[in-house]
């Protein structure tokens, strides 16, 4: 009776401890790995304050990551100097990649917005292969938003090709500005 009986004390704090962590790390979804941290340094205080003090810089950096990118896309976030017919931009890397991060953590936290990419161009040629031109520089933008793990279905893409120029068709560097793609925020 007494070796059952310590069978089923093993078996009622395995279930216990699988139950608990099931509920709370599975269900909460609240076991990271600096929950797991504060718990072990319960008795080094200094420590503990250290986890804390770097979980709420990074809340704050995280808010601070979305406030500028909200405002960003609000006002459109444009790249511009994409060379003349073509939709690839060689220059984006650095700045992009940096965006499409924020973007990542925006969407963590925005879960139904989605974001407009829109296509223009100069206005040389004709106004249908500017459309043309403009729609693969949305698409070339939103595979490069992909490839950096933002899922396909937040992004829209349109072109207006060569209209609403932002600068002077007439000049060499008026027409690089105006072959751009600008990024908007979508609310749903």
């Amino acid at each position: 009776m007494k070796a059952s009986s310590g069978l089923f004390a093993v078996l009622l704090i395995l279930w216990s401890g699988a139950s608990t962590y099931w509920y709370v790390c599975k269900i909460k979804k609240d076991c990271d790995t600096q929950t797991t941290e504060i718990v072990s340094n319960q008795n080094n205080k200094k420590e503990t304050e250290k986890i804390i003090l770097k979980k709420s810089s990074e809340i704050k950096d995280t808010v601070s990551v979305i406030n500028n990118l909200k405002k960003k896309l609000s006002n459109g976030y444009t790249l511009n100097k994409f060379p003349k017919n073509s939709f690839v931009n060689s220059h984006i890397e650095n700045d992009f990649t940096e965006f499409a991060e924020n973007l990542k953590i925006y969407f963590e936290k925005n879960t139904t917005d989605k974001i407009l990419i829109t296509g223009y161009t100069d206005n040389t040629g004709t106004p249908q292969a500017n459309l043309f031109v403009g729609k693969n520089r949305a698409e070339f933008l939103k595979k490069k938003l992909t490839e950096q793990g933002i899922d396909k279905n937040r992004i829209e893409t349109s072109s207006k090709g060569q209209t609403n120029p932002i600068a002077d068709n007439k000049t060499e560097e008026g027409r690089q500005l105006n072959r751009r793609a600008e990024i908007t925020i979508i609310n749903n």
